[in-house]
Formats: C-alpha cells, sequence, structure tokens
C-alpha cells in the first residue's frame, strides 16, 4: 500500500503476467485476497521497457494515467523515451498515448514523477544538464495535447502544485555545510507564463496554498521557517529555539492555510506548532517522538503509540485504537475521496471515513500481491509490464 508524507509509497508487484491470479474478497470490508479484475493491461511495455510509479486516476474523466519509459527510434537514434499514457477507467482501452521525444533533447534527460491536477492537467519536468535549457515543465491536457512548454535555467529541483493551479519550481542550486540550498523559486501560472522568480537559502516545501523554507544556522542556533503565500509573498517567520531539531518536511499545512511546524526541543521534547493563515501562532502541543503526523485537508491526524487521532485547530476531534505488530514505518495520508489511509506496509492497510473513523476497508493481503488503493473503492495492481484495475 501507499507509505510517505504526503501521497504515499506505492509498491511495485514484480511479478510476470502469467503468474497474475485474483480470488475473492473473504468478507465485507476486509479483504484478504482479491476479487477478479475490472480489467487488465497486462502488455502495456516490452521487456526492455519500464512502468514508472504507478496509476493515477482522475475519476470525472473516467481516465487513469500511466508514466511509462518506451523505446522511440528516429533515423539517428534508438533510446527509451518518457511517456504519458491515457485509458479508460470504465473499459481498460487506450484513449491515447504521447511522448517527450523532442528533437535536439538528450537521451538520458531525468524526469521526475507526474503531477496530475484535479481537471486531468498533466506536468511532466525533465533535467537536462547539458542544455542551456536544464529544466523543462510540459504541460498536456485531459485531451493528450500539449498545452505549454516552459524552459528554466536552473538546475535540480522539484516541481510543486499549490491549490489555486498555480506551480513553484524550487531549484537547489549549492549546497552549504549547514544543510541550506542556495536556490531560487519560480512561481507559473496555470498559463504556462513565469509569474515571479525570488532566491532562497535552504529547504523548500509547498503544500495547500503555502510554500515553507526552513533556513539552518548550525552551531546550535536553530533554525528559522518563513511561509509564503500562493504569490511567494511572504507571511510569517518563526525562529526555532536555540538547539532545537526540525525538518521542513515533516511540516503540514491545513486546507484553511494553517501551518503545523513539528520541532524536538532539548529538555522539552517533541512539540508540534500551529499557525493560522496569518501566521499567528495558536498552540504548542507535546507529541511521541515517533508519531506521523499528516494534513487530512481541514484536520490533521496523528498516529501514536497504537492509536489515531484527528485534531482541528481548536484541539482533539476524535481518537480511535488501530494497533499493528508492525509500526515501524506508518503511512497516514488522504485519498482522492476524501477518505484516510493508515497503513502499516507489509501488513495492514485501514481506510477509514474521516468524519466518523470508522474502518471501511481493511486491506490484509498475505499473498504476493502489493494493491495501490486510490480512493471510490478502486485499486490496481502492478506486474512488470502492465496493470489491472480492481473494484471491491
Amino acid at each position: 500500500m501507499k507509505k510517505g508524507i504526503f501521497t504515499g509509497l506505492l509498491a511495485l508487484l514484480l511479478i510476470t503476467a502469467s503468474t497474475l491470479s485474483f480470488n475473492v474478497v473473504e468478507a465485507a470490508g476486509t479483504v484478504t485476497k482479491l476479487p477478479s479484475p475490472q480489467w487488465s493491461q497486462l502488455n502495456v511495455v516490452g521487456a526492455l521497457e519500464s512502468i514508472e510509479g504507478g496509476p493515477v486516476e482522475v475519476p470525472s474523466l473516467n481516465t487513469v494515467y500511466l508514466h511509462t519509459k518506451e523505446e522511440h527510434a528516429t533515423q539517428t537514434k534508438v533510446w527509451l523515451v518518457d511517456t504519458l499514457k491515457s485509458y479508460d477507467t470504465q473499459t481498460g482501452k487506450l484513449k491515447w498515448s504521447v511522448n517527450f521525444a523532442d528533437p535536439g533533447t538528450a537521451m538520458f534527460r531525468e524526469s521526475k514523477d507526474y503531477l496530475v491536477a484535479p481537471d486531468g492537467t498533466v506536468y511532466i519536468t525533465f533535467t537536462d544538464n547539458l542544455s542551456p535549457d536544464a529544466t523543462q515543465i510540459y504541460a498536456v491536457g485531459p485531451d493528450g495535447k500539449r498545452k505549454w512548454k516552459v524552459n528554466l535555467s536552473q538546475t535540480e529541483g522539484y516541481l510543486y502544485r499549490l491549490d489555486n493551479g498555480s506551480l513553484v519550481f524550487a531549484s537547489q542550486g549549492n549546497f552549504d555545510n549547514n544543510g541550506n540550498y542556495n536556490g531560487s523559486l519560480t512561481l507559473i501560472n496555470k498559463s504556462g507564463t513565469k509569474v515571479k522568480n525570488i532566491s532562497y537559502k535552504g529547504t523548500v516545501l509547498a503544500q495547500g496554498n503555502r510554500v515553507l523554507i526552513q533556513t539552518n544556522y548550525g552551531g546550535g542556533k536553530g533554525s528559522r521557517i518563513q511561509a509564503l503565500d500562493s504569490s511567494l509573498n511572504s507571511v510569517f517567520t518563526y525562529q526555532m529555539p536555540t538547539d532545537s531539531y526540525t525538518e521542513v518536511y515533516y511540516n503540514q499545512v491545513l486546507s484553511d492555510g494553517t501551518v503545523l511546524i513539528r520541532t524536538n526541543i532539548p529538555k522539552t521534547g517533541n512539540r508540534l506548532f500551529g499557525f493560522n493563515s496569518k501566521g499567528n501562532l495558536l498552540w504548542g502541543r507535546d507529541i511521541a517522538g515517533d508519531a506521523v503526523v499528516s494534513s487530512l485537508g481541514e484536520v490533521y491526524g496523528v498516529y501514536a503509540n497504537g492509536k489515531l487521532s484527528l485534531y482541528n485547530v481548536k484541539g482533539l476531534v476524535k481518537s480511535v485504537a488501530l494497533k499493528d505488530e508492525t509500526e515501524f514505518f506508518v503511512s497516514l495520508g488522504r485519498l482522492q475521496d476524501g477518505n484516510i489511509e493508515l497503513g502499516f506496509p507489509g501488513s495492514t492497510t485501514y481506510v477509514l471515513n474521516p468524519k466518523t473513523l470508522a474502518v471501511d476497508y481493511t486491506f490484509k493481503l498475505k499473498d504476493d500481491f502489493n494493491l495501490n488503493y486510490v480512493g471510490n473503492g478502486v485499486g490496481y495492481v502492478m506486474t512488470d509490464n502492465g496493470f489491472s484495475r480492481i473494484k471491491f
């Protein structure tokens, strides 16, 4: 199942198509064996080609996207090219396929994970350090046609999509002894226009409608967290206590702009600070050192000591005990249908109602399957060369 701070880990199923088999669900709500697939596409790529990551479904368009690397030949070369494929979710039939083998592009330019917007637009980022335009960002519409392409001179970085649809490319630049990148942020609107560019020093996370920058000072001086809005204007800065430890990637943003900052303070322990959308400090709350914290829209979840608790900005909303024997790598996130996914890799994954914390599904798959549950009662199983859609 998925694991990670935001959307989680997708594990690929490394078995051949000839060994793929399915069984029935033993009991309502508890899945120990997979039902027969709605459809399968088991020969999407050839033996030398590959599937990059897992399917991303857009339910409103009856579409599922797949990122592959496929062989492409020209008069002068044959190479593996990043390709975007679109399939019909009801029939499994290929709608269209588009590749990015542009004339003059390098054979080995690096592709980042594709970003998919709710309207079905897909954003593809490439890094090509041999080109003056070291980074290229493409936007492809749900019809398979390119909407625009943006070239950037910055090398190495990550593309983020904000809630208002704008994009932020965080280039990393040089790295100093205190763990800071000397990079830049480029704001790009939905039309592909570069709106703004600012420099920064530190590490970056963009989530919801905030961009968070952590600058480390070294020598026990702590770090500074700065929050920017979706126009890259500063909302607030917060200086972490002396000798404290934090990582910007552990911080979270709620849908209303509330920022959660997590830190370990000497002689105090782990604390979670909450700042409202204007940057006012709301509270500081003790949390367990091994707790998992995740934004879940209007609320946030904390999993610790065998219990999942939901909080809003005023305090505890609801909690439920969900203990598992493998709690070292715990994933907590929000699915695209709004439900909560709590996963214990290699053991059990729970899908819970976000209002009641009632368990809708309990996945306990002991076979050689790795299911990517995407929400709305749908999941995908991957093979080396293809994938299958499962309905529960």
